[in-house]
């Protein structure tokens, strides 16, 4: 315990950082000041003493070395203050403890992101214990540890770093396929790489039986405005398949297909057939056998050869209320978080090769801010994200913003939304602006883009409330294929399975972006 209060009593003396003088006043309130102040949005909060159970002081010691280690170059202080010694001892002490071996990886994770630390993990046995988690089923362990062997790699690709917020899903190993395509996956509000991007449970993947509402029809109406004749066919047979199931149920109810679009514009198209067989929508009801913590990890590597697949991480929240440290709180904004991303992205060699954005909610707006930044950047480097993006797949983004922001007044006092909540409200000018930049920009690089909305109202437990998170009109970015899906915000990015549509299109697209094999 003494020497996790001594590192960090150095490393805040080296570099102050209320988070870590909060956390010390707190953990050690016989050595430090009884009370701290924090200025927050113009607003003085004086902090009173709360004292910690003296089990939880070395778990919530790690956590605040690691959020430090996140930070600019925080990390190379931890080292030269003979932090590793220390973090070996403690991952030997939490090996029964996986909740703080993930924290304690993702620490080593960091840290091996500085110049010069293969001596310093080699020395200290670091080397050994990553090697160990890079084989662990536990991918919350084993991905972070591939990205801190992969930074420690001096042979293959010395220059390519993976900065905290961004984890390296696949090539897992050395030496397996040269990457031709770099496929990015990047989350939405209250996201998370391994969140965000799970299987479908399978208490969401069966058909839904619903009440029959009285505008609802039988038949294979399915609108007009779709002009690819297969894709009407598609559509027609879910429709007949909802339609005989519905008479076999009774009128009073119908069968709602989590996975196969509802409707679709004038662009949509297939695929329409899954593992070559003549189309059906009941294949996307097959057996899945097993459960993907994070299926572009798992799935993407076997349908397609010569892929890097990239994850990013971030941190945010729907209310100010939450915990969040001061010196991000003001860093959380679209603009911040762009142009922060932008360096590490190509950092991590992001620009060189073909790109394939796949982006959730909040995670939409963050590509088209990238995207238009680097398409006026001077820097060739960062003009590659822009000149080598493909594509891009939107999992209901909220182009025009989202009613999420406007609740009742009552509840907006007590909720106190996030500077990322208040800048997604409707009709948000800065919003619309950015949209009419990417369009123009879609139109002169000739970027493809495939849009999916989620029709289903998503529960808030903490509110009460069912809530469209995204309407359709916000969803539709007016450009390319557009798909409505039967599902809600959060279960919209997530396939119940590889046969369908929402992962069958997905792939169909990166393999049309692949360069062959010479």
């Amino acid at each position: 315990m003494g020497n996790m209060y001594s590192l960090l009593h150095s490393l805040n003396d080296v570099k102050k950082h209320p988070c870590i003088t909060f956390f010390l006043t707190k953990a050690f309130p016989k050595i430090q000041y009884r009370h701290i102040v924090f200025d927050i949005d113009l607003a003085t909060t004086e902090v009173p003493q709360a004292r910690i159970r003296k089990d939880d002081i070395l778990p919530l010691s790690i956590e605040s070395l690691l959020h430090h280690s996140s930070i600019e170059d925080n990390a190379k202080d931890i080292v030269s203050l003979g932090g590793l010694p220390l973090i070996v001892n403690l991952c030997r002490h939490f090996e029964d403890d996986t909740d703080v071996t993930i924290k304690l990886v993702n620490l080593l994770a960091n840290i091996s992101v500085q110049d010069g630390m293969l001596h310093h993990f080699f020395v200290t046995g670091c080397i050994g214990l990553l090697a160990q988690w890079k084989q662990h089923p536990d991918i919350r362990l084993s991905v972070p540890a591939t990205r801190a062997l992969a930074n420690l790699d001096m042979d293959d690709t010395p220059e390519i770093k993976f900065s905290s917020h961004l984890h390296l899903l696949h090539p897992t190993m050395r030496h397996v396929d040269l990457p031709k395509l770099d496929v990015v996956f990047i989350h939405g509000l209250l996201g998370g790489v391994f969140f965000t991007w799970r299987q479908r449970g399978h208490e969401h993947t069966s058909p839904s039986i619903l009440q029959k509402s009285s505008s609802s029809k039988g038949g294979r109406d399915i609108g007009c405005n779709i002009s690819d004749e297969r894709m009407k066919e598609y559509l027609g047979d879910v429709t007949e398949f909802k339609q005989d199931e519905w008479d076999m149920l009774g009128s009073d109810f119908e069968v709602v297909l989590s996975d196969c679009p509802e409707n679709a514009n004038v662009e949509g198209k297939g695929p329409y057939s899954y593992s070559g067989c003549h189309p059906s929508v009941r294949q996307s009801l097959e057996d899945r056998k097993t459960f993907s913590m994070c299926w572009p990890h798992d799935w993407l590597p076997q349908d397609c050869h010569h892929l890097r697949i990239i994850g990013v991480n971030y941190d945010s929240n729907l209310s100010m209320w939450t915990n969040i440290c001061p010196v991000e709180s003001i860093t959380r904004n679209l603009e911040y978080r762009s142009k922060e991303l932008m360096k590490k992205l190509t950092q991590a060699g992001l620009g060189s090769r073909p790109i394939v954005w796949v982006a959730h909610s909040m995670g939409g707006l963050l590509v088209k801010s990238m995207l238009t930044k680097a398409s006026k950047d001077g820097d060739e480097q960062m003009r590659g994200l822009c000149d080598n993006t493909k594509a891009v797949v939107f999992y209901s983004v909220p182009h025009r913003g989202s009613p999420l922001v406007y609740l009742t007044q009552v509840a907006q006092l007590l909720w106190w939304p996030s500077v990322e909540v208040r800048e997604l409200r409707e009709n948000y000018p800065a919003l619309l602006c950015l949209h009419t930049e990417f369009l123009n920009l879609v139109e002169k690089a000739n970027i493809e883009v495939i849009s999916f909305a989620e029709t289903k109202p998503t529960h808030i437990s903490s509110l009460h409330l069912q809530l469209k998170f995204v309407p359709t009109e916000s969803a539709n970015p007016g450009v390319g294929e557009f798909f409505e899906i039967p599902q809600d915000h959060f279960h919209i990015c997530k396939p119940n399975s590889r046969q369908s549509f929402l992962y069958q299109k997905l792939l169909h697209l990166i393999q049309k972006y692949l360069p062959a094999d010479e």
